[in-house]
């Protein structure tokens, strides 16, 4: 089978907005195919994305020479961003896209290498999980174990059909601030799927068959300026390296030194390409 992408990006995109009235584009899919360009890879991305949004988004892909796929929407998922007195984020939900399905995905995205679906508002239908058959699937799980209050408030929250769709994956990222309501998840996930568990500075750990198999360190990253998107970055390296045919643990080792770059600047733009990950990788 021929395969023409080596990643297709699923997911919403996301207006994040900051306090004083700035905001930029974000969410997983989009962190993840930007990550996955830098790489070398041939990447797509498939999102919704609204009027006032669609432009910007547009023009940061043909940047990045990722080929989008923009369905159209009333609005782009939103956020606000805020912190609290010790600097913990604090996010609520503004407005919402319309969900991502199967059929959403062209018939020339359905055979890629890998596929990375990147949740941020539980906006992936079921039939996405068991589409893509032949294909390395990862998902970034944060937006499946997301809930959010009257006001769009964000909270820790369940997913009940996990256990339902996550057999067939690849692999599952989550960090450990998605699991806070419920620290074992990991070890009951890893189960079914092997799961990466991202550790923010102190690394990461990999999980499979109910246990822990790898812990992996943290990479020396030059400066620390913006953590946003590190994750998506991760569970876009591990699916590349998997799909390669790299072993889980050396597969989050090149993960890992990818998410370090994510972190040295604002967005994307510190991400590494192949030879500075390898590079950094190497020590």
């Amino acid at each position: 089978m021929s395969r023409d992408h080596d990643l297709v990006a699923i997911g919403h995109c996301s207006r994040d907005e900051f306090p004083g009235g700035e905001w930029r584009l974000g969410g997983s899919a989009l962190y993840a195919a930007a990550t996955s360009a830098r790489l070398g890879a041939r990447t797509a991305l498939v999102t919704r994305v609204g009027p006032v949004e669609r432009e910007p988004l547009e023009r940061s892909c043909a940047e990045l020479g990722i080929e989008l796929r923009a369905l159209p929407s009333n609005v782009t998922t939103t956020f606000a961003f805020r912190w609290d007195s010790s600097g913990r984020r604090i996010l609520r939900l503004r407005a919402r896209a319309k969900r991502l399905r199967a059929a959403d995905v062209p018939a020339d995205l359905r055979a890629p290498r890998a596929v990375l679906l990147g949740s941020i508002a539980h906006e992936l239908a079921p039939d996405l999980f068991a589409a893509f058959e032949g294909s390395l699937r990862v998902l970034a799980a944060q937006g499946q174990l997301r809930a959010w209050e009257a006001d769009g408030t964000v909270r820790p929250g369940e997913w009940e059909r996990a256990e339902k769709l996550l057999s067939g994956l690849g692999a599952v990222v989550l960090s450990d601030e998605d699991v806070a309501g419920d620290p074992a998840l990991p070890e009951r996930w890893s189960l079914l799927v092997p799961v990466a568990l991202t550790l923010a500075e102190r690394g990461a750990r990999l999980l499979a068959g109910g246990k822990v198999v790898a812990e992996i360190a943290a990479c020396r990253v030059e400066r620390v300026v913006d953590p946003t998107g590190a994750g998506d970055a991760f569970g876009a390296g591990l699916a590349i390296a998997l799909a390669e045919g790299r072993t889980l643990e050396d597969a989050g080792r090149f993960a890992n030194a990818v998410a370090s770059f994510a972190v040295e600047g604002v967005g994307t733009s510190a991400l590494g390409d192949r030879q500075r990950v390898e590079a950094r990788l190497a020590g």
